[in-house]
């Protein structure tokens, strides 16, 4: 099975876990799809305003070289931000164009509840056609392990055999 994982990171959080759930995903060819802003902290949020705004000017390459249509099955990761995903979510998935028939997982990072912003992801993708086989939100206050992420590409690894 071919497998798209689509994620946004600012801080390493959520590149950390799709980068976990995938190494458990053995037996399947998985591709990476990563919006990772770095720099300085106040660059970066001044980055997140511009998405706000749908101003993605600073993420149009990667955008541009955004193509679904050959996967199985298409991940998509984000951070949580006030109980939404960034307004990138929204962005890739448009990019997606038809994921009609698609399998699809959406998981997110956060560091409290996290829960409105991964219905807010299932509610988008299954809009844009895919089906949800299954939703992860990965949480802890101060930092992301790899255990739970790993485990999870595990079971996802003889679910989809």
């Amino acid at each position: 099975m071919k497998i798209l994982i689509a994620y946004f990171t600012m801080g390493g959080r959520t590149k950390k876990t799709a980068e976990a759930i995938a190494s458990a995903l053995a037996t399947h060819e998985v591709s990476f799809f990563p919006i990772e802003i770095t720099g300085k902290f106040i660059e970066k949020i001044k980055l997140l305003d511009q998405f706000e705004k749908k101003d993605f000017s600073k993420i149009e390459t990667e955008l541009n070289t955004l193509h679904a249509a050959s996967y199985d099955l298409i991940m998509v990761g984000m951070p949580t931000y006030g109980n939404f995903p960034p307004k990138a979510f929204d962005e890739i998935l448009a990019r997606m164009e038809n994921l009609s028939g698609k399998k699809a997982i959406v998981f997110n990072t956060a560091r409290f509840t996290g829960g409105k912003a991964l219905e807010y992801m299932k509610t988008k993708v299954e809009e844009a056609g895919a089906e949800v086989i299954d939703q992860r939100k990965f949480r802890k206050v101060l930092w992301i392990g790899t255990k739970n992420a790993n485990k999870f590409g595990k079971q996802l690894n003889e679910r989809l055999e």
